[in-house]
């Protein structure tokens, strides 16, 4: 965010829509490759789950800055599994 903003001279406001229209683009281009299936669909689920991942990473909040916010989920999938 910080960076789009310095980068741009842009406000918080203004740097939000564009960070979120370039995840609505890159979803796009996501959801385009898996339809063409011009490679292996074992491909394509890795790219994904990463972009899914990532997605849940920051959705909320910077969960790579502050991995507190991680805790809970990776203890309800990996420890308290059902």
């Amino acid at each position: 965010m910080q960076t789009c903003m310095k980068e741009y001279g842009m406000t918080v406001h203004q740097a939000y829509e564009k960070l979120g229209d370039l995840i609505d683009e890159a979803w796009m281009d996501i959801v385009q490759g898996c339809l063409d299936q011009a490679y292996p669909m074992e491909h394509l689920e890795k790219v994904v789950n990463i972009a899914r991942g990532m997605d849940h990473m920051y959705k909320r909040d910077d969960a790579y800055t502050h991995p507190y916010s991680l805790k809970d989920t990776i203890t309800s999938m990996y420890v308290n599994s059902v």
